[in-house]
């Protein structure tokens, strides 16, 4: 898989790269990871350039996940609704979500979208709760800078053993995980403590 995607972007350069990460930015199960390693690669052995390669995952990242959300805004139609009602989630979870992100908006796009596995849950449900078009895309538009930036800076870092990145951004979402619940749970004792 990851000489696969080597070839393409050695090939098709910075549209491989954006193709890419705009199918990784609608939550379909690729490894972006992979892909911002090697484009790191790319760019420390001189093939590409750093602030191009930021700029085009990122976009094809904050395109995929724009579509993802557009298929959830629309969801709520019958064809949808009836050929991918896999999709669409329980009323209960609907009410959650709707709280999360009303609450907390932003933050929930951002710092979600810097985890590995719930980066690619977040589109869908917030088109579903029709969360407002401009706070979640602005929130993808950082959220896919810094995920992108900080990934392929690792690779260039990484130089020739790139290939450690896969392991190492689940290492970073798991840290940022964990940084999340401690500020969640900070906010929330302060806010009890108010009272």
């Amino acid at each position: 898989m990851e000489q696969a995607v080597l070839n393409h972007i050695d090939t098709y350069g910075y549209f491989a790269i954006f193709v890419a990460m705009l199918l990784t930015g609608t939550g379909l199960p690729l490894p972006g990871e992979v892909t911002l390693g090697i484009t790191g690669y790319l760019v420390y052995s001189g093939q590409l350039e750093m602030l191009p390669a930021i700029a085009v995952t990122a976009l094809g990242d904050l395109l995929g996940a724009a579509i993802s959300y557009g298929l959830g805004l629309y969801s709520r139609t019958k064809i949808i609704a009836q050929y991918f009602s896999f999709l669409i989630p329980t009323e209960s979870k609907l009410l959650i979500i709707e709280r999360w992100l009303n609450q907390y908006g932003i933050f929930t796009i951002v710092f979600g979208r810097l985890l590995p596995v719930i980066r690619g849950a977040i589109p869908i449900p917030a088109g579903f709760v029709q969360m407002n078009g401009k706070i979640y895309i602005s929130g993808i538009f950082v959220s896919s800078f810094i995920w992108c930036g900080a990934l392929i800076y690792l690779g260039t870092g990484l130089g020739h053993n790139w290939q450690q990145l896969a392991g190492l951004g689940n290492s970073i979402g798991l840290t940022a995980a964990g940084v999340l619940v401690i500020t969640i749970l900070i906010g929330y004792w302060l806010f009890c403590a108010k009272k």
